[in-house]
């Protein structure tokens, strides 16, 4: 019987456990969505972008944001596993270098996709609404840093 019921118990706590994680991650996915939503609405009232604008931007400034967050995730990933396993062990200059050069890399890499964004985004909106769109992800950056500080 007190098997049972230490297993029913265990059980009921692993249950739990998941359930909360779950709610967790659909909780975070929920309030990206909500972000992303936000995010969509401030670039396009300050770039004053027209439906059909609109219709044919928003697509390829979606795939960029994308592609953005997996570089992003990339460099990321690295950056932990170099901090990550061995904490307080001395690092070794080769093992420095290449950290350097992959952010350097990353970089070179993130600037590589906006020179390809802009000219997919020069064939659906003028170079005046490019700019106004670097405008508006520099306002909006900011803004969600004031935001987090003032938090």
């Amino acid at each position: 019987m007190k098997k049972k019921l230490v297993f029913l118990l265990l059980f009921g706590l692993i249950s739990a456990n998941f359930f909360l994680f779950a709610q967790r991650e659909e909780r975070r996915r929920a309030d990206f969505e909500q972000l992303r939503e936000k995010r969509i609405e401030f670039i396009t009232k300050a770039m004053a972008l027209t439906a059909s604008e609109a219709k044919d931007f928003l697509p390829l400034d979606a795939e960029l944001q994308t592609k953005k967050f997996e570089l992003n995730r990339q460099l990321r990933r690295a950056l932990s596993e170099f901090r990550g396993n061995e904490r307080g062990r001395k690092r070794t200059e080769s093992e420095y270098k290449k950290i350097v050069n992959l952010y350097a890399q990353f970089r070179i890499n993130e600037a590589k996709l906006e020179e390809e964004y802009i000219s997919k985004f020069a064939k659906v909106i003028s170079y005046e609404k490019i700019y106004l769109y670097q405008q508006a992800e520099q306002q909006l950056a900011r803004q969600m840093l004031n935001q987090r500080r003032s938090q």
